[in-house]
C-alpha cells in the first residue's frame, strides 16, 4: 500500500501517540473510530460484509434518511463496514462491525448542505481500558446522495484531540453507501 508522505506522518504520529500513552485498547464509540486509525495505520484491509440488495430507484428514497451500509477506505483499502441510520429529526446512529464487547454504537448529527449533499458529525469522548480519558475524536462525512437516492459517496474525516482539547493528527478518506430496503 503507498502512502502520500504526509498521510504516513499522520499514520505513524497516531501510532506513537498510541503506543506512548499505554493503551492497548480503546472503550465504547471511540474505539470503533481508533480501530479505522488504526487499521488504516498498519496497511490492513477490513473484512467487509455481504453485499445487501436494495431496491431500484425507488422514489421514496430520494433523502438520506434510512438505513445504510456503508464502508470507509483509505487509499482504496477498506479499513471499517457499518450500517448508518440517518433518522428524520438530524440526528444518526453507526453500527460499525467491531466486537460489541467495547462499545460499536455511536451517535451523531446531520444536516442537509445542499442539492444532494449531506455533512454529518459525530464528537466521541475517548478512553483507554483503565479509564483514563484520552481525549476526543471527531468523524465528520460530507457525502452526495446518488441517482435514485439508493447510494451515496463521499470523503470522512477522523481528527484527534487531546484530554486539553489540543489537535493531535487527522485522518481523511473516502465513504460508501448502499441504502437498505425491505424486500
Amino acid at each position: 500500500m503507498k502512502f502520500k508522505n504526509s498521510n504516513f506522518v499522520k499514520l505513524a504520529t497516531y501510532i506513537v501517540l498510541v503506543a506512548g500513552l499505554g493503551a492497548s485498547a480503546f472503550a465504547s464509540c471511540g474505539d470503533s473510530l481508533s480501530a479505522m486509525a488504526a487499521a488504516a495505520a498498519a496497511g490492513q484491509s477490513h473484512p467487509t460484509q455481504p453485499s445487501i440488495p436494495s431496491s431500484q430507484h425507488n422514489s421514496d428514497n430520494k433523502s438520506m434518511v434510512g438505513l445504510w451500509s456503508i464502508q470507509f477506505t483509505i487509499d482504496g483499502n477498506p479499513i471499517q463496514d457499518a450500517y448508518q441510520l440517518w433518522n428524520a429529526g438530524g440526528t444518526e446512529v453507526h453500527n460499525p462491525n467491531v466486537d460489541p464487547r467495547a462499545g460499536n454504537v455511536c451517535l451523531g448529527v446531520w444536516k442537509r448542505a445542499g442539492h444532494g449533499t449531506y455533512k454529518l458529525a459525530h464528537r466521541v469522548w475517548n478512553y483507554d481500558t483503565n479509564g483514563n480519558f484520552l481525549g476526543t475524536i471527531n468523524l465528520s462525512e460530507t457525502v452526495i446522495l446518488g441517482t435514485g437516492g439508493d447510494s451515496h459517496s463521499g470523503s470522512f474525516t477522523l481528527d484527534f484531540y487531546d484530554p486539553s482539547g489540543n489537535f493531535l493528527t487527522e485522518l481523511a478518506g473516502s465513504v460508501t453507501g448502499q441504502r437498505i430496503s425491505v424486500e
